[in-house]
């Protein structure tokens, strides 16, 4: 053991002999030289015999042939954090054996034409950071084994043509956060061995023909955050081993049909955050490693059907906050039987239609919150079999039917706060099954009932199914009020049969079957023939603005037991057998009440007439100021007294 310390010491103070002051030699062929005391590197005159050297943060201004002396041994040679403003050309050139060489955030302005000349084994450079705006076109000429290359972060607004041509070997080029416009047309012609290429956060605007098409071996092509308006329709097709494509957040409207057919072995693939209008019909080709697909932000109307049809082992599609968006067709998610979450949040979507969902069996994650929904179809997520988690939170949807999560078995989680709760009949079977359900519905006490008035703000899990019958019709229902009135001199016109109703009748709406059943008091005398069947109505929708906010209202008598609003879609056809045409019972009744109105203003227009004959004669009289005088005229009785 002593022997050993001995040993230990000695090696340690071998070292600490030959490390210049200001710089740390802690571990064996290496030194850090750091620090802002450092204002000469010459001056700390660095052994030879290092093979890794790194000088960061001094106050170096310069890199000259004179500060370093000839480093046979040195491989790694970094160079970061300083303030060169001048570099000759041959210092580099002491370094023979330099395999990586690193001169990151230097504030390096230029690089003279010769700076890499004669360090052939070369096969990393770093030149990131820094504030290069041009390069010489045979800067790289001697770099035949370099295999990566950054030149990321500097001021780059174009590069030369045949600077690449050199770099036979290349396999990652980092050319991000430059301010390039534009590229020469065969600029990567001679990379055939890349495999990484980032463009990213430029300011490219086009993808021109052929710019790609030796890149046989690339894998991932970073071109996000750019200005690109046009992606010319073959840019890809030479790109048969790419397997990262990231186009997102530039500026393109329109994608050509077909880019995307080539790239079997793709796995990610981003085009998010552009303006795009619309997706070509075929966009895609067989893609059975892509599994996540990320389309977002954008100005899109529609989907068209089967676009994603080629991604057949898609598990992750993210379909958001694309305002303009308010219908899918039918066939819009078809051939995604392995899909696992589908994000449809943040969009204008007003409706979606029956079957649409018919293909995602495996769908566990469905986002629907944040959208205008007007209505939902009874059975929409009932192909979902394994669905364990949905949000429908503000989505602008006033009832569900009850059996809309009844095939769900899964469910885990279920988020409905924040939607304008219409606390009607209709919501009955979905209160009930509300109330079986509470423990998988998340804030289930923030979820409120909006309509009519007199509920509103009270939660929907403490709504009783009576508070129907108190339904109000005199200001949360102004129309309907109207009809009430109405209905009873006009349901006396229609006879189903040739019996009279004896008594008005109270129209109940079914909600889970959206028509009308008669409800009758039992101290009223009817007869059955009077009553239109429930074939024959169906109630006027809640959501057809028959409703507002005012909270006030006039209940009906109570001898007419319970007043219930009107579907405006009357189903049921009369007269089409006989005149060819339909003609519902509503549309009757308002036939008839403005027949009845019409009637009532010509009688009212007669009875003015007669009035005013009336008041004619009634002034005519009125006006004889003295008494009228009646003679009595003489008639002979016979001719023998007029003889006489």
């Amino acid at each position: 053991m002593f022997v050993f310390l001995i040993l230990s010491t000695s090696s340690f103070l071998a070292l600490d002999a030959f490390c210049p002051f200001l710089c740390s030699c802690s571990v064996k062929d290496r030194i850090v030289c750091s620090g802002t005391s450092i204002t000469d590197i010459a001056a700390l005159s660095i052994p030879y015999h290092f093979t890794y050297i790194c000088i960061k943060s001094t106050q170096d201004t310069k890199l000259t042939n004179t500060s370093f002396q000839e480093m046979p041994v040195t491989s790694r040679l970094f160079f970061e954090g300083n303030h060169f403003s001048l570099i000759e050309s041959g210092v580099f050139q002491k370094f023979p054996l330099l395999k990586s060489l690193k001169l990151t955030n230097n504030a390096i302005r230029s690089l003279p034409s010769g700076i890499f000349h004669r360090i052939f084994n070369l096969e990393q450079l770093f030149l990131d950071q820094n504030q290069l705006s041009d390069l010489d076109p045979y800067m790289f000429q001697d770099l035949k084994n370099l295999s990566y290359l950054s030149l990321n972060r500097n001021l780059l607004r174009e590069l030369p043509a045949g600077l690449l041509d050199h770099l036979v070997n290349l396999r990652h080029l980092n050319l991000s956060r430059n301010k390039l416009t534009s590229l020469p047309k065969y600029i990567f012609n001679s990379l055939f061995k890349l495999k990484t290429l980032f463009l990213y956060n430029n300011i490219l605007e086009v993808i021109t023909p052929g710019m790609f098409d030796n890149l046989t071996e690339l894998e991932e092509l970073r071109l996000y955050a750019n200005e690109i308006v046009m992606v010319d329709k073959e840019a890809f097709y030479n790109l048969p081993k790419l397997n990262m494509l990231m186009l997102h957040k530039n500026r393109i409207e329109m994608l050509p049909e077909r880019l995307f057919l080539h790239l079997t072995l793709l796995t990610s693939l981003t085009f998010y955050e552009n303006p795009l209008t619309e997706l070509p019909n075929v966009l895609f080709g067989k893609m059975e490693k892509l599994d996540n697909l990320w389309l977002y932000n954008t100005n899109l109307l529609t989907i068209p059907n089967f676009v994603f049809s080629n991604l057949t082992n898609l598990k992750l599609l993210i379909l958001t906050q694309n305002p303009k968006l308010q219908s899918l067709p039918k066939e819009s998610f078809s051939g995604l039987s392995k899909l696992e979450e589908l994000s449809l949040h943040s969009n204008g979507l007003k409706f979606l239609g029956e079957g649409l969902f018919q293909n995602l069996q495996q769908l566990q994650i469905l986002s629907l919150y944040n959208n205008v929904f007007e209505d939902l179809p009874d059975d929409l997520l009932h192909p979902l079999v394994n669905l364990e988690i949905v949000y429908l939170n503000n989505s602008k949807f006033r009832n569900l039917p009850g059996t809309f999560f009844k095939t769900l078995t899964k469910l885990k989680n279920i988020r409905l706060d924040g939607n304008p709760w219409a606390c009607d009949c209709r919501l009955k079977d979905f209160k009930l099954w509300f109330q079986e359900n509470v423990k998988i519905i998340q804030n289930s006490m923030s979820i409120f009932c909006e309509h009519p008035s007199a509920l509103k703000g009270k939660p929907v899990l403490h709504f009783d199914a009576p508070v129907c019958s108190h339904t109000t019709i005199a200001t949360d229902y102004p129309y309907v009020a109207t009809i009430t009135s109405a209905l009873a001199s006009a349901t006396q016109n229609i006879r189903l049969s040739s019996e009279v109703t004896r008594t008005p009748t109270i129209l109940l709406p079914d909600h889970s079957r959206h028509n009308l059943t008669s409800v009758i008091p039992s101290h009223v005398e009817t007869t059955q023939s009077s009553v239109p069947s429930k074939d024959d109505l169906s109630i006027i929708d809640h959501s057809s603005g028959w409703s507002n906010n005012d909270s006030s209202s006039t209940s009906l008598p109570s001898h007419m037991g319970t007043t219930h609003t009107f579907k405006e879609d009357l189903h049921t056809c009369l007269f089409r057998k006989l005149f060819g045409f339909c003609l519902t019972y509503g549309k009757i009744i308002f036939h008839l009440i403005m027949v009845t109105a019409a009637l009532q203003v010509v009688l009212i227009v007669v009875t003015c007439f007669i009035m005013q004959k009336i008041r004619k004669i009634h002034t005519y009289f009125s006006r004889a100021k003295e008494p009228v005088e009646l003679q009595r005229i003489l008639i002979p009785i016979s001719l023998n007294s007029i003889k006489k």
